[in-house]
């Protein structure tokens, strides 16, 4: 179609000197869509819709490529174009820029614990528990292979089961009543000793193992608490052979002045005794009635004051 087909037909009067004619293909363009409605040229508004959308995508991934490492912790990344884990290379404390695409694992670098029980059998066959608390550290310089070749869950992979492995090798050793011999600080020395080699082939750092607890079976317990107390029996026997040769020391000097005093004296002891308990009656404000024996060899003294039965079960005799 030409220009001159589409060009507008301008309506002529008499006297007026005709229009200037206006080409349609050389007039500029009206502003449409958008862009005209915010009042800017297309490729301002490009140029707008372009940043707001590349701050979009970057707000979405913000997570993904600024890695915060905090205190105490150390990171390892991994490269999905870059042959996989970055060998050699730890990211310590700080704030790190990465691809999106690309995924770093932070690894707390402090020294850690774990607590658990553990069933452990004897050399006998009988069961115990046991209470372990369990400290460790990764080291630093062989984060990247932990990380390769174990993964962040080490606690359970490696530290947990090389521990309960040593555990169960050192208390096999032992009978159950020689456990509570052996003593807790003992024996967590030698499980510690025997975990510490096998947790380090793992590039984990063993700083300590401590027993809080043995728990022996019921029966077990009741024959130690029995033998604990032969034993102590058999600790006061010297003991109690002591005393009894110091009573018989005692006896034989108080039977040697019996002796002296009866061969002084003229009379017997029990006479004496007799004669001194008539004595204490006579001065008595209370009444007494003295009743001799036939051979008059003793007396049976009552109380007249007393009208119940008790008072002729509490009767005092005296030997003549």
């Amino acid at each position: 179609m030409s220009v001159d087909a589409i060009r507008p037909k301008i309506l002529r009067l008499p006297g007026l000197p005709p229009a200037p004619a206006i080409d349609v293909a050389e007039a500029p363009a009206a502003p449409v869509g958008l862009s005209a409605y915010f009042g800017m040229s297309r490729r301002r508004f490009r140029t707008l819709l372009g940043g707001l959308l590349a701050l979009f995508v970057l707000l979405v991934l913000w997570r993904d490529i600024f890695i915060p490492v905090g205190s105490g912790n150390a990171g390892v990344l991994w490269s999905r174009f870059g042959g996989g884990t970055v060998m050699g290379r730890r990211y310590d404390e700080g704030e790190h820029v990465i691809w999106p695409w690309d995924q770093m694992t932070v690894y707390d670098m402090r020294l850690q614990e774990m607590h658990g029980a553990v069933p452990l059998l004897t050399s006998d066959g009988l069961q115990v528990s046991m209470r372990v608390t369990v400290r460790y550290a990764p080291r630093p310089n062989d984060l990247t292979v932990l990380h390769r070749d174990v993964g962040p869950g080490y606690r359970a992979t490696v530290v947990w089961p090389d521990m309960v492995a040593a555990a169960r090798h050192i208390v096999r050793q032992f009978k159950p009543e020689d456990l509570s011999v052996v003593g807790e600080a003992e024996l967590a020395a030698r499980v510690e000793a025997a975990a510490r080699s096998a947790v380090a082939r793992h590039w984990v750092t063993l700083d300590r193992v401590l027993i809080t607890e043995i728990t022996l079976p019921p029966r077990v317990q009741a024959q130690i608490q029995e033998k604990l107390a032969d034993e102590q029996k058999a600790l006061a026997g010297p003991f109690l052979l002591r005393q009894a040769e110091l009573k018989r020391q005692a006896w034989a000097i108080e039977a040697e002045g019996v002796r002296a005093f009866q061969r002084r004296a003229g009379v017997s002891l029990v006479k004496w005794r007799s004669v001194d308990a008539m004595d204490k009656l006579a001065q008595s404000p209370n009444s007494k009635i003295v009743v001799l024996g036939g051979g008059g060899n003793s007396s049976l003294l009552l109380d007249p004051g007393r009208d119940d039965s008790a008072a002729v079960g509490q009767a005092k005799r005296v030997e003549k």
